[in-house]
């Protein structure tokens, strides 16, 4: 949670202003961003127990309600069509005299239990599962952990500079609990997304601001090799000689000579704030 001073400071406030400001308020401001925070940890928790209730129900009627309604509707049309058989039949040997014959199977029997052996007799893993035994991982589950666990902690040390601090195994059962993909709860409980947005965010300011003081610095030099007061480091200027003494023969300018002491002086002044706005308005351009 990001302090109240950090908070002024976004929004424009300087250090100055803020140490400046009444120690009651900075406490009441504290009080106002303990209570938002809370809020809104509360909302996010909120949010996350909503979401695993509804990957819950999700989970039980796609595994488990419609399966059994599947079977269910098979079992019932077995023995509705089972029992118009026999009912036939019965009606048939009534009249004739015949003895039923035995009903054929109008579905599909039930997929028998897979042996646990191929047809060369060798043992083929997790082909007859006994509920409560341990269960083989098949090789594509292997390679997709082995893929998980490389990822999460190559991505946790790049983001953060050191390994997981959990188990692998651990994150694992806690994103199977949570009903979610494994890299998508990873990314939650270790804050990936907010890391890198972070950073994508950190780069581009530090980028915008080597440009600023890069232009600034450039600025700076300019005007310093223009105007400094060192004579070793200022540009040499074109004499204004020339241009005085034109703008005496166009009129323009009035001979200093003709003068008097204020009018030379309210001259002087003229000229030089000409050439500052000069000057601004090359800078600006």
């Amino acid at each position: 949670m990001p302090s109240v001073e950090e908070v002024l400071k976004q929004t424009g406030f300087t250090d100055d202003q803020i140490k400046a400001m009444d120690a009651r308020a900075m406490e009441a401001f504290r009080t106002v961003l303990s209570s938002a925070d809370t809020a809104q940890a509360a909302a996010v928790k909120e949010k996350e127990n909503a979401e695993l209730a509804l990957r819950s129900n999700q989970d039980l009627y796609q595994n488990q309600i419609v399966p059994a309604l599947d079977g269910w509707g098979t079992e019932k049309a077995n023995l509705e069509a089972q029992v118009a058989f026999y009912q036939k039949q019965n009606e048939s040997a009534r009249s004739s005299g015949f003895i039923p014959k035995d009903a054929p199977g109008y579905m599909a029997p039930a997929a028998a239990a897979a042996p646990a052996r191929d047809e060369r007799g060798q043992f083929v893993p997790g082909a007859n599962a006994v509920p409560g035994s341990p269960a083989y991982m098949t090789l594509d589950q292997g390679l997709t952990a082995l893929s998980n666990a490389q990822w999460v902690m190559s991505e946790h040390i790049r983001l953060f500079g050191q390994p997981i601090p959990d188990e692998f195994e651990t994150v694992l059962r806690e994103a199977t609990a949570q009903r979610m993909p494994f890299r998508d709860y990873a990314d939650r409980k270790y804050g990936f997304s907010t890391k890198k947005k972070e950073m994508t965010e950190k780069a581009s300011k530090e980028h915008d601001d080597k440009i600023k003081a890069d232009a600034i610095a450039e600025r700076d030099k300019y005007w310093a090799e223009r105007g400094g007061n060192n004579p070793n480091l200022r540009t040499g200027s074109e004499s204004s000689f020339a241009k005085v003494q034109a703008g005496i023969k166009s009129g323009a300018v009035k001979d200093p000579l003709m003068m008097t002491k204020e009018q030379r002086r309210q001259q002087t002044t003229n000229l030089v704030q000409t050439e500052i706005r000069e000057n601004e308005s090359s800078a600006v351009h």
